[in-house]
């Protein structure tokens, strides 16, 4: 199964508009809405082979590139990539959701997801948080360091390109190369004769002011009247085992599984790993 493409025209401010690109995956008669959002250097064809799986399973499932990546309009130097620009997206993508809506995010991803979900006030049935750093600290300040790296890279052929991604992802963990291939092929774009990674380099300006600071987003979740699953990988830095069985003290309805054979974070692409999703999804 395919993706069918969509642009969704997104007003901003100053009477400009932006294109958010979405990859729509449509089986005939779904059972319910998933929304995937991918981590900060990513874009949504990161779930292509999750997304393929799921359809297959009956759901819709809809995984936009965020703007500034993938497809997206890129706002370029000066542009405001806030917290609010990315509620604008959350918005626009409310035209998709269904009578049940499942969320999944990746890492950064899954933290734009807690924060639009309580700001919107909307309704999740199930939520996936796929290596989220639940708490801010000094590892996801050498994240941001890296992303920085990562941003101002810049090659002169495709090959250079596609061989920087493949040395730079090994965090993935082992994926089919057919899988992986068609990963690194989503993230390269051709610019001004050049290649470089597949978001714009705008989005990492605040970057500076972010370092150090401190935030829970387990205060956050625990605002939101939906399920919870919590994915780790065996090497992930971001897992806290006291604060998530406080977290389950609270709640009985958040699970947990922290000893993924994956990388950091879990790359989503392989079929254990979307089992435990669709087992997740479908649990009574």
């Amino acid at each position: 199964m395919e993706a069918v493409a969509q642009e969704v025209l997104l007003p901003l401010v100053g009477g400009r508009y932006a294109s958010l690109f979405v990859r729509l995956w449509q089986p005939e008669a779904p059972r319910a809405t998933v929304f995937c959002i991918h981590g900060f250097t990513g874009n949504g064809s990161d779930f292509d082979y999750l997304a393929s799986f799921l359809a297959r399973n009956g759901y819709m499932v809809v995984c936009p590139d965020m703007l500034g990546r993938g497809r997206s309009s890129y706002l370029g130097p000066g542009a405001k990539y806030d917290v609010n620009l990315y509620f604008r997206c959350f918005r626009a993508l409310q035209q998709f959701a269904g009578k049940e809506n499942h969320f999944i995010g990746t890492s950064w991803g899954g933290t734009i997801l807690l924060l639009s979900l309580y700001m919107m006030r909307a309704r999740a049935n199930k939520v996936v948080l796929n290596d989220v750093p639940m708490f801010g600290g000094p590892d996801v300040d050498g994240i941001r360091k890296d992303i920085v790296k990562d941003s101002e890279a810049v090659f002169d052929g495709r090959d250079e390109a596609r061989a920087y991604v493949r040395s730079t992802r090994t965090y993935l963990g082992p994926v089919d190369d057919e899988v992986l291939e068609r990963y690194v092929e989503n993230k390269i774009v051709a610019v001004d004769g050049h290649y470089r990674l597949a978001y714009d380099p705008a989005t990492t300006a605040g970057f500076d002011e972010m370092m150090g600071r401190q935030y829970d987003l387990f205060a956050v979740a625990a605002k939101l009247d939906a399920r919870f699953l919590l994915m780790y990988g065996r090497d992930s830095k971001f897992i806290d085992r006291e604060a998530i069985e406080r977290a389950r003290a609270l709640r009985s309805d958040l699970w947990s599984v922290s000893n993924i054979d994956a990388g950091h974070p879990p790359s989503l692409m392989t079929l254990d790993q979307a089992l435990l999703v669709l087992g997740f999804l479908t649990a009574a």
